[in-house]
């Protein structure tokens, strides 16, 4: 189902009241300070399987997500700004980044963020649960406010698939729907990881070391006997190496691995790729299919079979 929200439905003296409330409620919570007197704003919001398109314009404006807004409103989602017309300035962390027409990036719910439109405008938003990118790209998190260029051959690739995504429309097989957003994920991180490969040229040797370790816990999510004494000896690596490495990232590797297997299970179950909540399980290396629905829950708010409940 679309939705369609308008500016022009509301009296002048409400429309800003009426404006921050479809902004939050449709993406997440901002203050909104608007730099053109007259306000005129509009928005499509489309349904993809687990993730949301909408085509959103408005004159001049800034958003910005406070700490005190998380706090209010928590929320773990992904964004990605696809600019079709004006620009925007993104802000998050220690980064800005400055889109035109055509450019791509990506900003966290999670985190303190400000948008600002210096002049009318109209983008693409696609808004992801984390789980969608993280099993992709394990490190989504480095990957904010970085410039995707709408020149590159990635950009107008991922340019061409977001806007027919919208011409598409909304399928009316929510499998369909479904299997649809993770291909368009696939696309997304493909161009938005090779962002960061180009981006990540400090410490190759610390790198190397570390991303081998990573790409040999993803070929083995499967493995429920996987633990730092396997994943050293396999790797050729002194486990208090692992540890240093996983600590200069603020994690560890099991718990690295933790994450990540509950985000491909999340994955799997929302995309439509398995059949059976067992199935994403054991496709993870969860052999206590309580203990996986119990930590699912934990981490996502919701129980497995409630992402399957939506495709059948």
């Amino acid at each position: 189902m679309t939705t369609h929200f308008s500016t022009s439905t509301v009296e002048a003296p409400v429309r800003l009241e009426y404006w921050r409330d479809v902004i939050c409620r449709t993406y997440v919570s901002v203050n909104c300070a608007p730099l053109d007197m007259a306000l005129d704003a509009h928005v499509s919001v489309h349904a993809l399987g687990c993730a949301q398109l909408s085509d959103i314009s408005s004159s001049a404006m800034t958003y910005a997500r406070t700490a005190e807004s998380i706090r209010q409103a928590p929320s773990d989602d992904l964004q990605l700004c696809l600019i079709q017309g004006g620009s925007v300035a993104i802000a998050q962390s220690d980064r800005e980044v400055l889109l035109g027409s055509g450019d791509i990036a990506l900003y966290d719910a999670a985190r303190p963020f400000s948008l600002h439109f210096a002049e009318q405008y109209r983008s693409l938003i696609l808004k992801f649960p984390r789980p969608m990118l993280a099993a992709r790209i394990p490190d989504i998190d480095r990957l904010m406010a970085l410039k995707l260029s709408g020149d590159s051959k990635l950009g107008l690739l991922v340019n061409s698939v977001i806007r027919e995504s919208v011409r598409f429309g909304e399928p009316g097989d929510e499998l369909i729907a479904a299997q649809l957003s993770g291909s368009v994920a696939d696309i997304v991180c493909v161009a938005i990881e090779n962002e960061l490969s180009e981006r990540r040229r400090g410490d190759l040797r610390q790198l190397g070391q570390i991303e081998r370790i990573k790409r040999f816990m993803i070929n083995h999510l499967g493995d429920a006997s996987l633990d730092i004494a396997l994943i050293a000896s396999e790797c050729h690596i002194a486990p208090r190496t692992i540890h240093r490495l996983f600590a200069s990232e603020g994690t560890t590797a099991i718990r690295w691995l933790w994450q990540q297997r509950l985000s491909t299970s999340y994955r799997l179950l929302a995309e439509g790729r398995v059949k059976q909540v067992s199935e994403a399980a054991i496709n993870c290396g969860f052999s206590d299919f309580s203990h996986f629905t119990r930590a699912f829950k934990k981490a996502f708010g919701i129980v497995p079979h409630s992402l399957l409940r939506r495709l059948h």
